[in-house]
């Protein structure tokens, strides 16, 4: 197998293994609120307890290459009970995983590992959900950014199939140019903290005499995301239409 279809071997392992995990499944369903479909669609999983289960059908060499299982460099996903998003570049192709660990807070912080860990690509090229969303974009002549995979997500299954996720990582040129090919216009809405702001801040500088017509709406002061906003039962497609108002980067 080449190397795209043993990614595409370890997405199906992990995909498959979410049933296993009762606690893996209320979260996504109970807590983030994602229906089947989106959970079966983005081929959302959970990570083997058992590295042995990949190992028969993926290779070492690759889960070395990719961080995966590199024990080396105190890389393991099977660890921390994590929940797994397969990367895909916009041409569908698997280029990598990204791991959401169930621990809370607390447990993260006296284990010491992050909250989200990711196989090794280039997040800098990289737009999560463009491989489903780059028809909708063209359609709509608008992309919309979010930073999280539950921000997409849950932008997605409010009417919104237009919309890419960053994921942990600053909107880079890269970003840019993969948009550009589909649209003349990009929306932004970053998270509400101070990182956010100053994202804000840095991409209206850089971008906003390069021909691309770019908005900045604010996500409401009661919420700190996208995905926390449509958590809320009360708000849906039509009250995010009037809630989220545009900003001026300059005077914000």
């Amino acid at each position: 197998m080449n190397q795209s279809e043993e990614l595409n071997k370890l997405v199906d392992i992990c995909h498959s293994n979410l049933k296993n995990s009762k606690k893996c499944l209320q979260y996504l369903v109970k807590e983030r609120l994602l229906t089947k479909d989106s959970i079966v669609n983005n081929k959302i999983g959970f990570f083997p307890q058992n590295p042995g289960i990949l190992t028969k059908y993926v290779s070492e060499d690759l889960l070395n290459k990719l961080n995966i299982l590199n024990y080396s460099k105190g890389s393991d996903f099977s660890n921390y009970f994590f929940i797994i998003f397969p990367i895909y570049s916009e041409y569908d192709e698997p280029i990598g995983i990204s791991g959401r660990t169930l621990l809370d807070d607390s447990d993260r912080s006296i284990l010491g590992i992050p909250k989200y860990k990711n196989s090794s690509y280039k997040k800098a090229n990289i737009l999560y959900g463009l491989n489903f969303s780059k028809q909708h974009i063209l359609k709509a002549d608008n992309a919309y950014v979010v930073e999280g995979y539950f921000d997409q997500l849950s932008m997605e299954k409010n009417g919104f199939s237009n919309s890419v996720a960053i994921c942990g990582t600053a909107f880079s040129q890269g970003h840019f140019l993969k948009l550009a090919r589909y649209t003349d216009r990009i929306t932004f809405i970053l998270d509400s903290d101070d990182a956010g702001t100053k994202s804000v801040q840095r991409i209206y500088s850089k971008y906003i005499n390069r021909g691309i017509k770019l908005r900045f709406l604010k996500v409401p002061d009661s919420y700190k995301d996208v995905d926390e906003y449509f958590s809320d039962p009360k708000n849906n497609k039509d009250t995010f239409i009037k809630d989220f108002k545009q900003i001026i980067p300059e005077t914000w």
